[in-house]
């Protein structure tokens, strides 16, 4: 029996992993989701095998085999790095990895690479044709995919121009874009400005997007100069971080990429990846059609806005002020989401055009039910965050009489529920604003204050 760790920064990709391993073999078997914390057991557990991704956030893979071999005592575990990007494989080697397995991998294929290592025997060879065959298929399935997802939605590449925009604003101004197959090459399908050298000279950009087809899993590179090196690839202009997602039509087949590209030097984490992931799944349902109901411009979903706001409150720094604000606005005649005309996308593109004036960064709106409107944002001025959200809500209540306002926002709290309790908050604070009559506003502070036991006593 192998002590044996994996690292992946995709939960949900381990869960499948470990679950398979330790049901289909006798090894032992742990996970984790970052390198740094991939480092820290194996100082202390010693495994005898590692398994690696190496695009991660924070620390990658390469950068752990590096760490592995450079500050843990004989005996060392064997290292096999995992990536959907061939060009890795001569660096990985260089750093220390015995092994270097492309991306996809299957269960039944993990098997018997760590079992062929455990027994000291040559990886198979078909282990890495299965994988080449894997993403040729994946090429060709995408491309048929996209084909018959634009028969179904001639709007298609004009209403994801406009997600794009959308989620450009809520990632601070990042270049956002959808890659998809298209006469057997990676395209540009709609970017959030298509006159972006990212866009416009996008090789660098698309070498990235067909691993992510290929894969089917994300990916953030948060230094692309120096992996683009260290990978012999080109250099995307002015880009230091990329993350990527994986879309796919309602048979899941990945059609393509939705990537985010940064001029800045931004600390984008496992969360913004989780939201980026969603906001792929998300959407593609919507523009490909599988998900018909009716939605509102820059609007969200229930389901969405919730799991959004509960990796935003995952990942609070205290200091950061957290402001959700709830609105008794019954659903009226707006442009939705599929659209089947160019009148009715031209009302959609006027639509977003005046959302986009009101809307910071970090921040989404959500119909939580057909008479409540909720938004949620992150800031560091309470004040102006607090007028932010006031005024985007008031830009969106055209009715009479007017609805009425629960605003909560938080400073120097982390919340462990996903912001569960502070909604609850809110909703009670709606249903005193309601009593009292339209147009009225409540608002509730709420912050950590330290207490003088010494006057208390007196």
């Amino acid at each position: 029996m192998a002590k044996v760790l994996i690292v992946d920064d995709s939960r949900d990709l381990l869960e499948a992993y470990q679950i398979f391993l330790e049901t289909t073999t006798s090894h032992e078997i742990r996970t984790a989701t970052t390198a740094r914390a991939a480092f820290e057991i194996v100082r202390a557990w010693r495994p005898d095998i590692v398994v690696t991704d190496v695009m991660m956030p924070d620390m990658n893979g390469l950068e752990l085999i590096s760490e592995i071999r450079s500050q843990i005592p004989p005996p060392q575990p064997v290292l096999v790095a995992l990536s959907g990007f061939p060009e890795f494989e001569q660096e990985a080697r260089r750093r220390g990895a015995r092994v270097f397995q492309a991306k996809p991998i299957d269960t039944d294929d993990l098997v018997v690479l760590i079992e062929s290592l455990v027994g000291q025997r040559e990886v198979p060879d078909r282990l890495r044709e299965a994988t080449k065959e894997r993403r040729r298929r994946a090429s060709e399935l995408a491309q048929a995919s996209v084909s018959a997802t634009l028969a179904r939605q001639p709007y298609f590449r004009e209403i994801t121009q406009l997600n794009a925009r959308l989620m450009s604003r809520y990632f601070g101004g990042a270049d956002i874009g959808l890659l998809v197959m298209s006469d057997g090459h990676m395209r540009v399908f709609a970017a959030s400005d298509g006159g972006r050298d990212v866009w416009a000279r996008p090789e660098a950009v698309l070498g990235y997007g067909l691993d992510v087809i290929a894969s089917g899993s994300t990916l953030i590179v948060p230094d692309l100069p120096a992996m683009s090196v260290m990978a012999s690839r080109a250099t995307a202009p002015d880009v230091r971080v990329l993350a990527a997602a994986p879309v796919r039509s309602p048979d899941g087949v990945t059609i393509g990429a939705l990537a985010l590209a940064d001029r800045r030097p931004v600390p984008l984490d496992v969360h913004d990846l989780a939201i980026l992931d969603h906001i792929a799944a998300r959407s593609a349902a919507v523009f490909a059609g599988s998900d018909r109901a009716p939605i509102q411009p820059g609007v969200l979903p229930e389901d969405s806005w919730r799991y959004v706001l509960h990796r935003e409150v995952d990942r609070l720094r205290p200091g950061r002020t957290l402001g959700i604000a709830l609105a008794s606005l019954p659903e009226r005649e707006r442009p939705t989401i599929p659209v089947g005309s160019a009148d009715e996308l031209k009302r959609m593109e006027q639509a977003i055009d005046r959302l986009l004036e009101l809307l910071p960064p970090r921040t989404a709106l959500g119909r939580l039910s057909p008479s409540t409107l909720g938004a949620y944002g992150l800031g560091d001025d309470v004040e102006a965050h607090e007028h932010g959200l006031l005024s985007l809500i008031a830009s969106l209540d055209d009715g009479a009489p007017r609805g009425c306002v629960a605003l909560v926002t938080m400073t120097g709290l982390c919340p462990r529920d996903g912001g569960a309790a502070l909604l609850e908050v809110a909703r009670w604070l709606l249903d005193a604003a309601t009593s009292r009559g339209p147009s009225t506003i409540l608002r509730l502070r709420l912050g950590p204050e330290a207490v003088d036991t010494r006057r208390g006593a007196t």
